[in-house]
């Protein structure tokens, strides 16, 4: 990547330019033939360049380029920069979504399972799949046919595993673990299933009966019975598949639009019926952008990460759509068509979509006129006899097993959302055995006292988790800092009433918007509060379970926690697992198997 600004010094080739402003921040991404030609006409007379193209170039205060191989690539590289950055005057896709593929990993016992992220990892995938519905049925005919396995089971070269889950008992799995099978066998059923995701079902189905006959002429009947299981279930499906397919496979695009953004709806054809449909916003960077250039940048952004088919029907000619079919042709192999329809089927079901595109608008519009942000805090406020509206509201709770690794936990909303950068933990200090009332009262007092410290602002509302005694505690804590006049509430979630510092309570119905936000606060303080509390305990378990071993200091306890996850996997580690983590010698790793062999450790 490039960075100058004297546009004399860009190169005469295809490539991506990234535009920003004062701040560093890419504002504009576009692609070009010749990327000096294209980027000097900015800078060329303005009478004829839209209002939006003027404001951008007053903000231009650098320009990188990124020189590509054709302008294909630079096509494929400006929308992924565009995914990426985001920029303020770029037509961007809002509700971009990912679909899933089928995984199957790279190891010695391949697993197979459904996951939305593709990585560079060696793995193979299948996929993406429009329906995830469709790869979850997919996979379960995987493990009734093939048996591969979906656990995530560590498989060690030296040992298995003696308790086999229940995907082996139930025979949806081969139990490599259990040593039952053979990497050989193993492999053989995976490539099976890799042929039957490819779409080669004809051409398995002819193997696996080659197979079951040579298996019945070495007399090997129950490995027979087994293969011709696997045939039946794979005809019975390919009679399925072709008692409803059709011919017809495309994506109908169309769109709605206000002055907001353009909503669009995305139908999915598949063997001639509808078999789903998504919903998404275009974020158009500015009114001069027409709609065909937004549909351009919708399929450009869009079709990076999602299965290609056929045929596309849109509502108007889009620019580049020659640059694209190419880009399209090179990503599938599928010569893809994209127009127009004027008549019959094609138009119907494109008006269709258009039809659903404007009622995704006009929902979205009614949201925006009834759901104003400060509507539930204004509710919120009338209901509790506030002063001021409740912007920013703290929720307390406390979690502790038998008075033990004691927790306090803070959870902060904002105009009635939660700030999670803003939550904080506090270890109890100055509280022995079972008090939660003394533990909440030094977890609000070490809270506000640090507030006037730093000269923070209050908050507005007051939450706690619990009844009279907690509140009472909280109150107490509050007096001592002089901070009387901010309002106090508990909200107990054995009647869900609301509890005053002067006992009075308030009740309100859990079907009002005010309840369920103090219902949500209450319980996220909650969960809060546990997790922090579980964190606690594992920490400490954790050290104390590995303070014996010679050599083992915090710096690789933290190390080995954050790969095993546990102390049981870790106590269960072989020495070629444990050494798989960073600091850990061979050494080291024979001393920690060593010291787990005494049972009293392991307890």
């Amino acid at each position: 990547m490039s960075s100058d600004f004297d546009i004399s010094k860009f190169p005469d080739l295809p490539g991506v330019y990234l535009m920003k402003d004062n701040s560093d921040t890419v504002i504009y991404i576009g692609k070009a033939r010749s990327l000096k030609k294209r980027v000097s006409q900015y800078f060329q007379s303005q009478k004829y360049h839209s209002p939006k193209t003027r404001t951008l170039v007053k903000h231009i205060a650098d320009i990188e380029y990124i020189v590509t191989q054709s302008e294909v690539e630079a096509l494929i590289t400006e929308a992924s920069l565009i995914k990426k950055h985001k920029p303020r005057y770029n037509v961007r896709l809002k509700d971009d979504k990912r679909y899933p593929y089928i995984k199957i990993t790279n190891s010695k016992y391949p697993r197979i399972y459904l996951t939305r992220r593709r990585l560079m990892d060696n793995a193979l995938y299948f996929g993406p799949y429009t329906n995830a519905g469709a790869a979850r049925k997919t996979l379960d005919i995987i493990s009734r046919i093939f048996k591969v396995r979906k656990c995530k089971t560590k498989i060690d070269d030296d040992k298995t595993h003696s308790r086999p889950c229940l995907n082996y008992h139930i025979k949806r799995c081969l139990g490599p673990c259990t040593g039952a099978v053979s990497e050989t066998v193993y492999q053989e059923e995976l490539n099976s299933a890799i042929r039957f995701l490819k779409g080669e079902s004809d051409e398995l189905v002819k193997e696996l009966e080659d197979k079951m006959y040579q298996l019945s002429l070495n007399q090997e009947y129950e490995a027979a019975s087994v293969v011709r299981d696997q045939i039946e279930a794979l005809k019975n499906l390919t009679q399925q598949q072709v008692a409803i397919s059709g011919t017809d496979e495309r994506d109908v695009i169309s769109t709605a639009v206000d002055e907001n953004a353009v909503y669009i709806q995305l139908f999915y054809i598949r063997n001639g019926n509808l078999v789903g449909r998504s919903q998404f916003t275009m974020d158009r960077g500015d009114d001069e952008v027409s709609i065909p250039e937004v549909l351009s940048g919708f399929i450009k952004q869009y079709y990076q990460d999602s299965p290609v088919p056929p045929e596309i029907l849109v509502q108007y000619d889009i620019p580049e759509k020659d640059l694209i079919k190419k880009w399209l042709y090179e990503k599938s192999g599928l010569h893809v068509d994209i127009h127009v329809p004027l008549k019959g089927d094609k138009k119907r079901i494109l008006d269709l979509a258009a039809k659903n595109a404007e009622m995704s608008m006009k929902q979205e519009q009614l949201k925006k006129d009834h759901q104003h942000p400060n509507e539930v805090l204004e509710n919120l406020k009338t209901d509790l006899s506030l002063e001021t509206l409740p912007y920013h509201i703290e929720g307390f709770d406390i979690s502790n097993i038998s008075g033990t690794d004691a927790v306090g936990s803070l959870v902060v909303f904002e105009n009635g959302v939660p700030a999670n950068s803003k939550y904080r933990q506090f270890n109890i200090k100055n509280v022995e055995g079972i008090d939660d009332f003394a533990m909440m009262a030094e977890v609000v007092h070490r809270r506000f006292s640090r507030i006037l410290d730093e000269n923070k602002p209050l908050p507005d509302l007051i939450l706690i988790d619990g009844g009279p005694g907690q509140v009472s505690a909280a109150k107490g804590s509050l007096d001592n800092l002089n901070l009387d006049n901010i309002p106090l509430i508990g909200l107990a979630k054995q009647y869900e009433h609301i509890i005053t510092p002067e006992n009075k309570v308030i009740i309100l119905s859990q079907k009002s918007d005010s309840m369920k936000l103090l219902m949500r606060i209450r319980d996220e303080a909650h969960r809060f509060a546990v997790s922090s509390h579980r964190r606690k305990r594992t920490a400490k378990l954790t050290h104390s379970a590995l303070d014996g071993i010679p050599g083992i200091g915090e710096s690789k306890k933290r190390a080995l926690l954050e790969h095993f996850g546990t102390v049981d996997n870790i106590i269960n580690a072989s020495i070629k697992d444990l050494k798989q983590v960073e600091g850990i010698s061979n050494n080291l790793a024979q001393k920690i198997v060593d010291y787990f062999e005494n049972d009293d450790n392991k307890k």
